[in-house]
């Protein structure tokens, strides 16, 4: 990983006998203080978090201790460091948050997390609320029934995505300070042009560095990037215990992950500043960061013949479309939109006007998987089928439906059934209550992210998506690439690669009683099982002759090295 930052042999070496995570942190924290501050020497002491504390890396409590010495917890590690960072404006040794000034003693309180902890650990430790116990208790109890409230919300939320959006306008100081009655104008600070020679590099927003879809595809473009011959700066902006920050991709990037709230004013983007004159950037790409989606304009101002590309997967119901909803009000200052499935494309064109010249349809084949096959996988047990679940164990992938369809077929036909659950989430202790409380325990088999999805789908005779939205699946192309066939929830643009006879309905009820037919017509009747595999594996080859994402960004970021 890139160093923006010197440090004494000794210190290299303890930072260097950390975990390949934790070492990866501090040196993303190092990083960020010193772009922000430039040539100066600062203190650092480097504290353990508990598992159920995210890292604060960015914060202002970096400052003020208020996670760390002044909650009385014992630092690891004190060191040293100065900045490296040359930019070329100046910038100041002050520090506000909101219009507070920030004391600053020369030290940054660094707070890590335990390697191995997770999102459930954060989950388990939050304070609940009455209306979310009784929401969780009906997601636990009745959530069949509970879905037939949750559809009409998405009914409601996806006639909502198709309203009108308003574009983006950026702050206007003069009417920030009336609104926040200062005494004190604020003024913009604008950035120099980088340095000749300065090293070609590529902005790379990413939600978080954790597994996921959008950010295997995140993984992959900084890997371009670098075979490009650029620098990635990777910059995530999500609360995460960061499992993926340690990836081989990563090798060589600068890495930040912002935690908040981060010292800033109006007027200024002292992380920017700093990048954007110490690197020529030749590009953005955005995966899911909102922070940098609310900064296009500072780039496209200062710095217009930087080229902006965002990456688009779902159309989340949430948000009002979520990131794509982000993609239409900020289309000024982006030059393309990639998508990954023709919804996408159809709800950017034909719902909110964007120019089709502006968008780019490039699938995410062959990032996980390849096709080739020309046969289906044989059952593992000619008398058993086993079916898998693969996938994040959230709210979005409907594990207490894969749950109820098990129970089902379970109390119909005990031991004709293999299930494996493989996946992780802020879910893991509600499905693992859902479980027990079904009497599911010694039928469903619990895999982690920390084993492998291969293994799973050579187990495995058949996919459930039970997902309530997606785009396309990688689990989808991953499972048919293995010779397994998928049923499917008819959401997103799973359509695309699924045929009618192995989508589901979309409302948990009738997704549960059609997915309960439908597999056990393929238990009983294997030609059919192979039939649903053959039409899905053509579908797949299909998709895979349409240009790539991989290929398609490949020759973009060429050009962009240029």
């Amino acid at each position: 990983m890139l160093k923006l930052f010197d440090v004494d042999e000794s210190v290299s070496a303890a930072i260097e006998k950390l975990s390949p995570r934790l070492r990866a942190l501090v040196l993303a924290a190092l990083n960020y203080h010193s772009l922000i501050q430039p040539g100066r020497e600062l203190s650092y002491r480097l504290y353990m978090g508990e598992r159920w504390q995210y890292p604060r890396l960015t914060d202002t409590s970096t400052l003020s201790g208020d996670l760390t010495e002044r909650a009385g917890l014992t630092p690891f590690l004190e060191f040293r460091a100065k900045s490296a960072a040359d930019p070329s404006s100046e910038f100041s040794p002050h520090y506000f948050e909101g219009q507070q000034q920030i004391i600053d003693r020369n030290v940054r309180y660094i707070l890590l997390s335990p390697d191995g902890a997770t999102d459930e650990d954060i989950e388990a430790k939050q304070t609940v609320k009455l209306a979310s116990k009784v929401y969780r208790a009906c997601e636990t109890y009745a959530p069949v029934a509970f879905d037939y409230i949750r559809e009409a919300q998405r009914s409601h939320r996806e006639k909502q995505s198709y309203q009108p959006i308003v574009p983006f306008v950026p702050q206007d100081l003069s009417s920030a300070e009336v609104a926040q009655r200062l005494h004190h104008p604020y003024f913009d600070i604008k950035p120099n042009k980088p340095r000749e020679g300065a090293p070609k590099a590529v902005l790379v927003g990413m939600h978080w560095l954790q597994a996921g879809g959008a950010e295997r595809w995140g993984l992959e473009t900084i890997d371009l990037v670098k075979r490009a011959g650029m620098t990635p700066i990777v910059i995530t902006n999500m609360d995460s215990h960061q499992p993926w920050i340690s990836k081989p991709e990563l090798e060589g990037a600068l890495v930040i992950c912002l935690t908040f709230p981060m010292q800033e004013r109006p007027g200024d983007e002292p992380l920017l500043r700093s990048i954007f004159e110490q690197f020529d950037v030749r590009g953005t790409l955005i995966h899911h960061n909102q922070w940098l989606y609310d900064r296009l304009w500072w780039i496209k101002r200062y710095y217009p013949q930087t080229r902006i590309v965002d990456s688009l997967h779902i159309l989340e119901y949430r948000y009002r479309g979520g990131y794509p909803n982000q993609a239409v009000s900020r289309d000024a200052y982006i030059d393309l939109h990639h998508v990954i499935s023709p919804q996408l494309e159809n709800w950017l064109v034909e719902r909110h006007g964007i120019s089709q010249s502006k968008i780019v349809m490039a699938p995410l084949v062959g990032l996980t998987a390849d096709t080739g096959r020309d046969t289906i996988k044989a059952r593992q047990q000619p008398g058993q089928l086993c079916v898998a679940f693969v996938g994040r164990v959230t709210r979005q992938k409907r594990p207490e439906a894969f749950i109820r369809i098990v129970q089902i077929l379970e109390h119909a036909h005990p031991g004709a059934y293999h299930f494996i659950m493989h996946g992780n989430g802020d879910l893991d202790g509600e499905v693992n209550n859902i479980i027990e409380h079904a009497g599911l325990t010694d039928v469903i088999e619990r895999r982690g992210l920390n084993q492998s999805v291969e293994d799973t789908y050579q187990e495995a005779d058949l996919l459930l998506v039970s997902s309530v939205n997606e785009g396309i699946t990688l689990t989808t192309i991953e499972a048919i690439s293995a010779g397994l066939p998928v049923l499917s929830a008819d959401v997103g643009s799973q359509s695309t690669l699924i045929p009618v006879q192995g989508l589901l309905p979309r409302r948990t009820a009738d997704l549960i009683a059609a997915a309960v037919r439908s597999m056990e017509h393929i238990r009983e009747h294997e030609e059919d099982r192979e039939r649903l595999w053959q039409v899905e594996n053509a579908r797949l080859t299909s998709f895979f002759g349409q240009q790539s994402a991989n290929r398609y960004f490949q020759n973009m970021l060429k050009e962009w090295a240029q």
